[in-house]
């Protein structure tokens, strides 16, 4: 019993040297993000955030639809 947990113990101490190794020493992450993929940029595809942003942002050239009495 306790040769299995020490065995597997050990595999995963392993597991957790070698992502750190990879994680300190090796590339640097691919950038996921949406804004930060060129090739969605280049097919006009943008964060949900970004554009949410911007469609919230006032028009100065808005048509007032309440009518003045």
């Amino acid at each position: 019993m306790w040769q299995t947990f020490l065995f597997s113990l050990i595999i995963v101490a392993i597991c957790l040297v070698l992502l750190a190794v990879r994680l300190f020493f090796g590339k640097k992450f691919v950038h996921t993000h949406v804004d930060g993929n060129k090739a969605m940029h280049r097919k006009g595809i943008r964060c949900a955030q970004s554009m949410d942003a911007e469609e919230r942002r006032d028009n100065p050239y808005t048509v007032s639809e309440k009518s003045k009495k």
